[in-house]
């Protein structure tokens, strides 16, 4: 017998109609978090349940150096149990509630998203330490904590050699970590959160992008074109998401907000007076709004705006001339500091100048800010001579110590450390000086090879310096920053590179640069 239905617009007709709508809502909630992704971003901050206890942490993956989206699938990269500075951290557990702070080695990390798991993806902030740390995750309620195994590189470009080197900085020194092959490339730099390396090319318009944090080891994944012109530096802003690409007769400024996809912009037209100069050595401010040129002609530095787009060249807004009375061009190179309020510039010998004689090595010490009278009047606060030192060749700048708590002596800006490799006098090999508060530099680290651009540790306690000897092959040397005797296996070289053929002649091969993860 067939059961009869309730006639239309009857209580019982509506009853059954409300129960097969809540039925239907059900099973499409049931099936919405079935089929939500684990790895899909939180859009609605609603969706996560407010903390009810201290957070619990179940496990912390590290997934690569890619760019967390603001909504969608993230793509994660397989975990190697290691996070590389710049790292994305998919960090697991329960109760982290909506707006928790997260500390990776004991320093803030950036909050990139939620995913529908509860998770948390973060970023391995600059200047956490290396070794076994913790990340912790704090609510108003609590705090949770898991270790991590950080790893922090330094990349070595031996030009010439075809390829990038690689050592693991740690707290006492640096390890051998391997190398990637990489043909032509001439100019080196790091994006200001240690996630990209880029290699510019000797010859041609390409920078090659590699991903230092990808699983196992740092991997090339990308080339940007700039179009035909050769590369005569690359620097790039320690706090701002600009790379300077400067050529004969133009800048190209990347945008690095995405550093492993940079954007290039239209090329800005450079001053006559600086592609007139031939162009020695640039660097660009902390901030990425200034421009630093030194040029051959004249020995001039000028400053230069690059806040300022358009088919107008790049206005200069200040210009120094460093020894005017040197026909010969003795500008080795420069350097802002990491606060942007000094500009160091070195001269002495160059292959250009030997033939009037030898000329001092001198570091001088330009202090530059944000008032328009200080960069249109630009004079050297400070000047020293270095005797010991000939034919100076690269520059590197220092980190000054953290303060303690509570301290209030502070030492001028230009007398803040500053390193720089040259050849020793009498001729007995090549050393990297340091010149700190004091009016005299001294040799901390000495090699029988050519010494290049040396970097220092995060910590402002450790310089690493790469020597290359004449077989091609390049080490990386440690020193403490005070100039104690480094004392076991830290004192020892670290082989990065081996000799070859490569492809450039060993001879002929420009001085080899190192930078540090930050």
């Amino acid at each position: 017998m067939t059961a009869r239905e309730p006639p239309r617009g009857s209580p019982a007709r509506r009853r059954a109609a409300r129960a097969a709508t809540w039925c239907a809502a059900f099973a499409f909630g049931i099936c919405a978090l079935g089929c939500v992704s684990s790895r899909e971003i939180v859009e609605d901050p609603f969706f996560i349940p407010e903390a009810s206890g201290a957070p619990q942490i179940t496990g912390v993956a590290d997934v690569g150096g890619g760019d967390v989206p603001l909504s969608g699938e993230v793509g994660l990269e397989p975990s190697d149990g290691v996070a590389v500075i710049g790292e994305t951290l998919w960090i697991h557990g329960r109760g982290f509630g909506r707006q928790p702070t997260v500390l990776v080695g004991g320093r803030p990390a950036l909050v990139l998203g939620r995913t529908h798991d509860g998770g948390i993806l973060a970023r391995v902030p600059a200047g956490a330490p290396p070794g076994s740390q913790p990340v912790v995750v704090l609510n108003e309620i609590g705090k949770g904590s898991f270790p991590i195994a950080i790893r922090r590189y330094a990349a070595v470009l031996a030009p010439g050699s075809g390829q990038v080197g690689w050592t693991e900085v740690g707290p006492t020194g640096a390890k051998a970590a391997g190398s990637t092959p990489l043909a032509n490339g001439r100019w080196l730099a790091l994006s200001s959160d240690g996630r990209a390396a880029y290699v510019a090319e000797a010859s041609g318009g390409m920078i090659d992008v590699i991903e230092v944090p990808a699983p196992g080891a740092p991997q090339l994944i990308y080339r940007l074109d700039l179009g035909p012109g050769k590369v005569l530096a690359l620097a790039v802003a320690a706090r701002a998401p600009v790379l300077a690409v400067v050529r004969k007769n133009d800048v190209v400024v990347v945008d690095t907000s995405s550093p492993l996809h940079p954007a290039r912009s239209e090329p800005r037209a450079l001053p006559q007076e600086i592609r007139d100069g031939r162009i020695a050595a640039a660097d660009v401010s902390p901030d990425g709004k200034l421009l630093a040129i030194a040029t051959e002609l004249g020995n001039q530095v000028m400053l230069l705006d690059l806040g300022v787009a358009g088919p107008a060249p790049t206005p200069i807004l200040g210009a120094l001339a460093v020894v005017p009375e040197i026909r010969e061009s003795v500008l080795c190179d420069l350097a802002f500091t990491p606060a942007g309020d000094t500009l160091w510039i070195l001269s002495g010998d160059t292959p250009r100048s030997l033939s009037v004689g030898p000329q001092p090595t001198e570091l001088r010490a330009v202090r530059v800010g944000n008032d328009p009278q200080l960069l249109a009047h630009l004079e050297a606060a400070r000047v020293i001579g270095v005797e010991a030192a000939g034919l100076p060749d690269r520059l590197g700048v220092g980190r000054a110590l953290p303060l303690p708590s509570g301290a209030a002596i502070r030492l001028p800006p230009e007398r803040n450390a500053v390193f720089f490799a040259a050849a020793t006098r009498p001729p007995a090999g090549t050393a990297v000086f340091r010149l700190g508060a004091e009016d005299a530099a001294t040799a901390i680290v000495g090699s029988p090879g050519r010494l290049g651009r040396p970097d220092v540790s995060p910590d402002g306690r450790w310089l690493f310096a790469p020597s290359v000897s004449t077989d091609g092959a390049v080490r990386v040397l440690t020193a403490a920053i005070d100039g104690r005797p480094v004392a076991g296996d830290s004192a020892q070289p670290v082989d990065v590179l081996p000799g070859g053929p490569g492809e450039l002649p060993p001879a002929a091969r420009p001085a080899p640069e190192l930078r540090v993860q930050p």
